[in-house]
């Protein structure tokens, strides 16, 4: 700590002079201060520091985490310097969020000066260990940092544990699913921690093996019966089997462990409302809200569902509370192609409610053409049939058949998948029946193409398949044509200009951009870590030629 700079931020200059103080007798020969956010921003703008000290309230608005995740996305923290946090009180809620923005240290006060050292000089440890792997990923050398990290496994360098659980994240990050795999269970092997099996199931569940996945979880949750990812991850996998009530079953226990995570609370209510438990939904939505509405941790895609219900239950004033939220936001961060296709949605529903429902089919009809967009995800394609059963029943709008059925061709790529489709627009009885129609109709293209092929005709076949995925771009008809150019690739002319067609339908439309899922995609994952620059940036694409356990 000698010769460094450090920067203490909080609002009290008591509190502020006593922590320049306790710094100062560490070593630090620089020692700056700030009194509010933007002071500190500023600061950070202009100079380098090896430590921030900041609190996490201020007098006058703003939080240190507020303070950390800006300096995060805009990437004016550079790794080496180490951010403590220090509160007054340490809520679920509180160092959840200090933990999915990798804050370095979280300290509770009171604290003696001694603890203050150990934490900034642990953490200062940490990051000289790692510095070499976080410079390869800064500078996007992904491989090399994977090498690095098998090095410090092997050799059982310094943070060696944490550099295998990096490699291993970020193998996983890039598709490699079976290195990953592999990597996860030999940290398991050598130290079994509940987050490397875990990470095995996840790499199986990434990679379509999803019954294999919920084995490893199993064995998992009975040698770590509190460990509440597993049954996160659990949920996700029965979600995928179409094991629904299974699912909202290992989601209850995993908020019973944490009964005040939010993210918890709203993936839970998420799938009880897409089941049709309306008033259960409703209950953890709310209480989501009001728990976290200003938080890091909360999705607001609960306020689209909460919308959905006011409008259900013809409550004007609650649904015009969580369209105004939604626009906010939306204003705010216009760049959120997710966040705007929310905003869409509700503003549906208020139309429909304030005027008539003929009003809203110019808009309908906008959002209709969205749907065979890439980025147009199994999420989306949910809340869109929860938006249009909700219209069918509470108004005239005429019925929207067609469009129902170009999402049920897209994304019903398994029963459990039509089913869930089914679920989501179950209060329009009709439009849930054509969904489950859908899933028949492309099981049996899918297998009129397949048993061409067995027939001697891979050519025919294959170009038949290639059209239906072209039609539909369900993601199934797409892995099953490349499946079939890898098995009769010696028997189909022009076979390089075949793969380069399917391999691009495949990277927009594939499997592994349409699985289901609950809640935002871009936040951390259960059992997962944040990988720094990694996260700032989109991660690289996924190969197309890569296919570790494929499944069609």
């Amino acid at each position: 700590m000698h010769r460094s700079a450090a920067l203490v931020v909080d609002g009290n200059p008591t509190t502020r002079l006593t922590l320049a103080g306790q710094l100062r007798g560490f070593g630090f020969t620089s020692i700056s201060q700030a009194s509010r956010i933007a002071d500190a921003r500023r600061e950070i703008e202009r100079h380098a520091f090896d430590l921030v000290v900041c609190s996490d309230t201020f007098p006058r608005g703003g939080s240190g985490q507020a303070l950390l995740d800006d300096l995060r996305r805009s990437g004016l923290l550079p790794f080496g310097t180490v951010f403590v946090m220090i509160t007054d009180e340490a809520t679920y809620l509180k160092v959840a969020e200090a933990a999915e923005s990798s804050v370095d240290s979280y300290i509770v006060r009171p604290y003696s000066a001694g603890t203050l050292y150990d934490r900034i000089e642990q953490a200062q440890r940490r990051k000289a260990a790692l510095w070499d792997i976080h410079r390869a990923l800064e500078e996007g050398r992904y491989d090399d940092a994977v090498e690095l990290c098998l090095q410090r496994f092997a050799t059982r360098g310094p943070q060696w544990l944490s550099a295998a659980r990096w490699g291993a994240e970020i193998l996983l990050r890039l598709g490699r699913f079976g290195q990953a795999q592999a990597l996860f269970q030999s940290i398991w092997d050598t130290e079994p921690h509940p987050w490397a099996l875990l990470g095995v199931a996840r790499c199986q569940l990434d990679s379509g093996a999803t019954v294999a996945a919920q084995d490893t979880l199993r064995h998992l949750i009975e040698t770590a019966p509190d460990y509440p990812d597993a049954y996160d991850v659990l949920g996700r996998a029965q979600m995928e089997l179409g094991q629904f009530e299974d699912a909202l079953d290992s989601l209850s226990k995993a908020l019973e462990a944490t009964p005040m995570a939010i993210g918890r609370q709203q993936r839970l209510g998420m799938l009880a409302f897409f089941l049709g438990n309306r008033d259960k939904a409703i209950e953890l939505l709310q209480r989501a809200t009001y728990l976290g509405l200003d938080s890091k941790m909360f999705d607001a895609e609960s306020l689209v569902l909460l919308a959905i219900a006011a409008f259900e239950r013809r409550d004007p004033t609650e649904l015009e509370r969580h369209h105004g939220e939604l626009r906010k936001r939306a204003l705010a961060t216009p760049e959120d192609a997710r966040l705007q296709r929310f905003v869409q949605l509700v503003d549906l529903l208020a139309h429909a409610f304030e005027h008539s429902a003929d009003a809203t089919a110019p808009a309908l009809a906008a959002i209709g053409e969205t749907v065979v967009a890439p980025d147009f995800d199994m999420e989306a394609a949910c809340n869109l049939l929860a938006v249009l059963a909700a219209l069918a029943r509470h108004t005239t709008l005429p019925d929207q058949d067609a469009l129902v059925m170009r999402l049920g061709l897209r994304f019903a790529t398994s029963k459990a998948m039509g089913e869930l489709l089914a679920n989501a627009a179950s209060h329009h009885t009709r439009y849930a029946e054509r969904l489950r129609e859908c899933e028949a109709t492309m099981v049996q293209r899918i297998e009129q193409a397949l048993r061409r092929a067995s027939q001697g005709e891979p050519v025919l076949a294959l170009a038949e398949l290639y059209a239906v995925a072209q039609e539909s771009f369900n993601a199934r008809a797409v892995e099953t044509a490349w499946l079939m150019l890898q098995r009769y690739d010696s028997d189909i002319p022009n076979a390089d200009s075949w793969r380069a067609r399917v391999a691009a339908l495949r990277q927009a439309y594939g499997t592994a951009r349409n699985r289901p899922a609950l809640g935002d995609p871009r936040l951390r994952p259960s059992g997962g870590v944040n990988l720094g620059p990694m996260d700032r940036a989109a991660p690289p694409s996924m190969p197309t030629t890569h296919t570790d356990n494929p499944t069609p």
